[in-house]
């Protein structure tokens, strides 16, 4: 530990005690903190997880219809229709605070009007692939927010702990030395005038009586 380099007074104590109580508080601040962002954080990562599994479950379907579609129609076929289909993805990000951390809040919307091909040259596997990619992409804006609100409150969460453990081995402590270092050597102070105005007053009283002798 180390002390701040002060003047040993009464006014630096007293301004030493109220930083250290505002110090205290701060670092209980920090450390409630800390606790609310762990747990939105292993919430969300939960929710990462999930939607990384739907995702995975979701290609999985669109890709073996699209298979499915291809082996029935022929590959040209399925991209003859692919380009007949008319869909419109619109992505909007906005966001949110979690202590003080923006985190993203991403909605898709799918606007799709009616395919342009014929239902009777197409097999329903293309159609069955056409609604399994929507739900994929529905899916990536949110498996996409879910990650980057991962990313943020673990960058909080590190600098939150730095500054509880700033707190807690360095400042607090040094607080306490310079305090107790300030505290010590007023009271030293305290005792040595105490020893003078006794000294003085003993010599006062030994004059007195050998004037009156």
């Amino acid at each position: 530990m180390a002390r701040y380099d002060v003047a040993p007074t009464k006014t630096n104590l007293l301004r030493l005690r109220r930083d250290y109580q505002f110090a205290h508080e701060g670092h209980e601040l920090l450390e409630q903190k800390r606790e609310i962002l762990v747990a939105e954080l292993m919430g969300i990562m939960e929710r990462a997880k999930e939607f990384q599994r739907r995702v995975d479950e979701a290609l999985g379907l669109a890709y073996a219809s699209l298979q499915r579609a291809v082996v029935r129609m022929g590959r040209r076929s399925v991209a003859a229709a692919a380009h007949a289909v008319d869909t419109k993805t619109t992505v909007r990000i906005g966001s949110r605070r979690i202590m003080g951390v923006t985190v993203p809040v991403v909605d898709t919307e799918i606007v799709e009007q009616p395919p342009h091909y014929s239902l009777g040259d197409t097999s329903f596997w293309l159609d069955e692939s056409l609604a399994n990619f929507r739900d994929v992409l529905h899916l990536l804006g949110k498996y996409a927010e879910t990650n980057v609100a991962v990313a943020r409150l673990t960058e909080e969460v590190k600098k939150t702990i730095r500054r509880v453990n700033a707190l807690d081995k360095i400042a607090l402590p040094d607080f306490r030395e310079t305090i107790k270092y300030i505290g010590d050597v007023l009271e030293e102070g305290e005792r040595e005038a105490f020893y003078v105005l006794k000294l003085i007053k003993n010599r006062l009283e030994a004059r007195r009586h050998a004037a009156n002798a």
